[in-house]
């Protein structure tokens, strides 16, 4: 045994020190390719770690071991990905025209843990579409012409999910059947919004649809339909936590549909038209003037995806039950409640073991008492016989 102790601290130790004595140099460098994102950065001593998209470490695809080299000295491939790659976010802006792709990459230097000098990084590469202006100049007159435009800003949006309330505190830990409000905003008193397509995801590939593409909801007991306040800027929706089974994170995503108000722009947008179960009500909302409404116009503006923060799910306390195979066992042995404590119970095992416990000292305390009492009995009786002799 000592031999393989100590054959396995020679594997251990160097591997220690190398990781130990190495860290990141600098800021890393993105480059935000027509197709890929490639990161490279510079450490104190050679890297011979792993670099890989958080949440997908055992997918091959998505982690590069630097420890593996080519001919050159130089670590194979390095770490590029494709766009969408390693669930690799997509998200369109609404501020910007263009398309935003994110991912989380992990700086690995331990081969197999998590360490201090380890370093995670959320990659973001924005593509802007491009614009092109066409001009062409007239000379109908000596009078100089002047162009005044103006553009009307877009409006700053946010999904968030908050604790208990709609002005709650924002949400990271939670415990599944706490009571939560999803939160749609857009920060502008011109703009409607509607939101709609929205996914639950769990960080590793699967996700599953909530709201529909008309704004209503698919399952009620996750999520149910958005509520609109009267200015059209902002939705939401109260809910209890949920999350896939055997995941411990939740995400939600859905797409915004922007609408200008004037002019009766947000007609027949939002709010959607849903029916509930019974289908005798729509949100609330007149069914004929909605269903005019939305025939008269249909005003698109933009559309934009919104992404909530990470909520880290936890499950429902465990419940622990005993039981005893033989059912003849009385049911005032099922549960003991002692006076001034709440919520004291005991199995029957226990209460047996207890009972058995009371009965040995109450055994005990009485054969002291008699084995007390019978030496003061015999006491007393050899001193009147020595009186008697005297």
């Amino acid at each position: 045994s000592s031999l393989a102790v100590t054959v396995l601290l020679s594997m251990i130790l160097p591997t220690m020190a190398e990781f130990l004595g190495n860290e990141l140099l600098g800021t890393p460098e993105i480059i935000c390719n027509t197709d890929t994102i490639e990161m490279n950065f510079r450490t104190r001593q050679p890297f011979s770690g792993k670099v890989y998209v958080k949440g997908h470490y055992n997918r091959p695809e998505c982690r590069v071991d630097y420890a593996e080299r080519g001919a050159d000295g130089r670590p194979k491939g390095g770490i590029r990905l494709n766009h969408g790659a390693c669930d690799m976010d997509r998200q369109r802006m609404v501020t910007e025209d263009g398309m935003m792709f994110s991912t989380v990459l992990v700086i690995s230097f331990h081969p197999l843990f998590i360490t201090k000098v380890d370093r995670a990084f959320n990659i973001k590469c924005m593509y802007r579409e491009a614009q092109r202006q066409v001009q062409q100049q007239l000379d109908v007159s000596a009078l100089p012409t002047e162009t005044l435009s103006y553009e009307m800003p877009m409006p700053s949006c946010s999904y968030t999910i908050r604790r208990d309330q709609l002005d709650g505190p924002i949400l990271r830990y939670a415990r599944v059947g706490d009571q939560v409000v999803h939160r749609w905003e857009c920060e502008s008193e011109m703009y409607g919004v509607l939101v709609h397509s929205c996914f639950v995801e769990d960080g590793q590939g699967e996700k599953a649809m909530i709201v529909d593409e008309r704004g209503c909801h698919t399952d009620h007991t996750l999520l149910g339909d958005p509520t609109y306040v009267e200015a059209l800027n902002m939705a939401y929706r109260e809910s209890f936590v949920f999350k896939f089974a055997d995941r411990v994170a939740v995400r939600f995503q859905c797409e915004i549909r922007l609408c200008l108000k004037d002019d009766g722009g947000c007609d027949g947008i939002t709010p959607p038209i849903c029916f509930d179960s019974a289908r005798n009500r729509i949100n609330g909302i007149n069914t004929t003037r909605v269903l005019r409404r939305r025939r008269s116009t249909d005003h698109l503006i933009r559309e934009g995806d919104l992404i909530s923060q990470t909520v880290y799910v936890i499950d429902k306390e465990e419940q622990r039950i005993d039981f005893l195979p033989d059912s003849d066992t009385p049911d005032i042995l099922q549960s003991i409640s002692f006076e001034g404590v709440k919520n004291v119970c005991l199995t029957p095992r226990e209460v047996l073991s207890m009972a058995t416990i009371l009965g040995v000292l109450i055994f005990i305390t009485i054969f002291l008492a008699l084995f007390v009492c019978c030496r003061r009995f015999y006491r007393i009786s050899d001193e009147e016989r020595d009186f008697m002799k005297s």
